[in-house]
């Protein structure tokens, strides 16, 4: 995969899809964060509708599919609006300094006898479900499981945009946005892809 100069990734399995949800380029010295995502939707292709609807008011650069496959709605080089009301570390608003990727997941389940059921009403097989403890909560709970595929294309794009963007830190949007957010969730890999992926 390669970024080009219109801040495009370009490879195989990617495709562009351009969203009307997006405010103007970032300033100078910007993006210098990646906000992780979950979508919380049905499947990819709801995710891509609903964040290229200019109802939704929202948007994120990227989308990675269960199977890997990645869909681009904004261009790197201009604000997606995907982390809302926002603060971390004295900053606010983190849509003015983040590249936001959001990961094709349902996130959240609830167990109801041997079914675990997310809150759009799809069920998913016990395989694909971790039961763990979110890092905002104290008691476990059940979690839709992230593919190999996504977590590996998630790790090569963010080295990508560290070789290419002034990126410091990789957050999760449960970071950025505690209590009213949860993504990417307690399945998500978050420490080990910033100790892969390693910003300056």
């Amino acid at each position: 995969m390669i970024i080009n100069e219109k801040h495009l990734l370009e490879g195989t399995g990617v495709t562009y899809k351009e969203s009307p949800n997006h405010g103007d380029a970032f300033s100078i010295g910007l993006p210098d964060t990646i906000v992780i995502h979950y979508t919380a939707r049905s499947s990819v292709d709801s995710a891509v509708s609903w964040l290229s609807d200019p109802k939704s008011k929202t948007s994120a650069h990227l989308i990675i599919g269960r199977d890997g496959s990645i869909t681009q709605l904004v261009p790197f080089d201009t604000v997606a609006w995907h982390a809302g009301k926002s603060a971390y570390q004295g900053r606010v608003g983190f849509n003015k300094y983040a590249i936001g990727i959001e990961i094709d997941n349902a996130g959240r389940l609830k167990k109801s006898g041997s079914k675990y059921t997310a809150w759009f009403g799809n069920a998913y097989p016990e395989e694909e479900v971790v039961e763990a403890v979110h890092g905002n909560e104290s008691k476990p709970s059940y979690w839709h499981r992230y593919t190999e595929k996504q977590i590996t294309i998630v790790r090569d794009i963010c080295i990508l945009l560290v070789d290419t963007y002034p990126i410091t830190s990789i957050l999760g949007h449960e970071e950025i946005a505690p209590g009213r957010k949860e993504d990417p969730g307690p399945a998500f890999p978050l420490d080990e892809l910033r100790g892969a992926v390693a910003p300056s």
